[in-house]
């Protein structure tokens, strides 16, 4: 009797946890609620309007960030992309180094030539000009009848 596998076909899907949120999602929320809870608690010098704003943004920056998905990607590859965008240049320029100015010669390369002189082609009936190669004796499943 044949084995019968089950493959799995869900492989990109992440697994959804709470609410119908994955564990990046609950993550980044988690991450936007402790900062925004942070500054509401630690800024104590602030006045409690400007506190309060502050919180509050934090804690909407965080539920974008979990929840807002434009063109199937979430926020923070969108900000780490356009970061990179800035950062890299964007025309590469080809510049001969240092090192390859001159080239060593073949006489010192520590390169050997070697040409590949197979047994089953025969070097007169393709115009090859090689050596001639040693006889083998012939293998039991070689010999030709």
């Amino acid at each position: 009797m044949p084995r019968i596998f089950e493959l799995p076909t869900h492989l990109q899907v992440e697994d959804v946890l709470i609410a119908r949120l994955t564990a990046r999602q609950l993550v980044r929320l988690m991450i936007g609620s402790s900062l925004s809870y942070g500054l509401w608690d630690q800024a104590v010098w602030l006045p409690s309007e400007i506190r309060l704003a502050l919180a509050v943004s934090l804690a909407v920056v965080g539920v974008l960030f979990a929840l807002l998905q434009p063109g199937g990607r979430p926020l923070d590859q969108w900000l780490l992309a356009g970061v990179l965008f800035v950062a890299l240049p964007r025309r590469l320029v080809w510049r001969p180094g240092n090192t390859l100015l001159r080239q060593p010669t073949r006489e010192h390369s520590g390169w050997a030539e070697l040409a590949l002189h197979p047994d089953w082609v025969e070097s007169s009936e393709h115009g090859i000009d090689s050596d001639p190669v040693p006889e083998r004796p012939a293998l039991w499943w070689r010999r030709r009848s």
